[in-house]
């Protein structure tokens, strides 16, 4: 996540305001889609941690 700031820190200088909202919104789309995996990810390995203890 600290990359994804930095990143929106620089362009910003750089960018005009309308293109800077076109591309904080594709940040956040980036940003739920790494949320998503952190999530699928994090489920899987409860899922595997309970299977394990009911084996």
């Amino acid at each position: 996540m600290n990359q994804l700031a930095e990143r929106m820190r620089g362009a910003a200088l750089l960018m005009s305001p309308e293109y800077l909202i076109d591309k904080f919104l594709d940040w956040l789309e980036e940003l739920r889609g790494a949320l998503e995996l952190a999530e699928i990810d994090g489920s899987a390995r409860s899922e595997a941690r309970a299977k394990m203890l009911f084996d």
